[in-house]
């Protein structure tokens, strides 16, 4: 399966997307230590990631099936490559809406061994090498999180990826903060996860912005495959 890339935006959608990263970055500079002010603060930025969201393209990031029915293909590649399942299996766990590891037997300490052949990670390579170039230093040392990020990103849109099976049993949304409306957010008050939460959203809109707007034009694989729900 190839996803493909985006349409270029038109003109005007382009300057209406380059004002809206501008007052996302604007919303999400100041912190706030109270719990109204936070509250705005995420409403607001919310509002603006919205309307973001409605003009950037809607990419696929699976094959459009129901994850349970790519766990074999996947399955089928991870052990064809090396990977050894001892006594489990992935099931789908409907208490917990998504899918888990099931035991078919006696659990030994070691149940699952992955060769490093089938670690994704960074390297020097020449794909990487001008993502690793542009992206400012601090970023890569302290958020490589972001790094990686991207990366995955490049290799999901990559035609014929070796990666394809592994990204088809990915869920196509978290139950993370990052998916919290404002009225979700709300609920939080007087718990410890409030100002934890908030934060992480900012975080991420602020990076997607500041990637987005800076960081992208530099990058040709990511020219037409960065959104922020493909970013979140």
């Amino acid at each position: 399966m190839s996803n493909g890339m985006a349409k270029t935006l038109s003109k005007g959608k382009a300057k209406e997307l380059n004002g809206l990263l501008e007052q996302l970055m604007q919303l999400g500079a100041p912190d706030y230590d109270t719990v109204e002010a936070c509250l705005d603060q995420h409403r607001n930025m919310y509002g603006v990631l919205e309307r973001i969201r409605r003009l950037e393209p809607k990419l696929r990031t699976t094959n459009d099936r129901p994850r349970m029915e790519n766990v074999e293909n996947f399955t089928k590649w991870a052990t064809g490559k090396g990977c050894t399942l001892k006594n489990v299996r992935i099931a789908e766990q409907a208490e917990y809406g998504g899918l888990g590891l099931e035991a078919t037997g006696t659990i030994s300490d070691t149940f699952i061994e992955v060769p490093r052949s089938l670690f994704f990670y960074i390297d020097d390579g020449a794909r990487f090498k001008n993502l690793l170039l542009q992206m400012p230093a601090n970023m890569m040392r302290d958020q490589g999180n972001v790094m990686l990020a991207l990366a995955l990103i490049m290799e999901r849109f990559r035609k014929n990826s070796f990666w394809e099976p592994y990204f088809d049993v990915f869920p196509v949304r978290y139950t993370t903060p990052l998916y919290y409306t404002p009225d979700d957010a709300r609920e939080l008050i007087n718990t410890e996860a409030f100002h934890p939460a908030l934060k992480l959203c900012k975080t991420i809109a602020r990076q997607y912005g500041f990637i987005r707007k800076v960081i992208l034009q530099y990058v040709d694989e990511l020219q037409n495959n960065f959104t922020y729900d493909v970013f979140r």
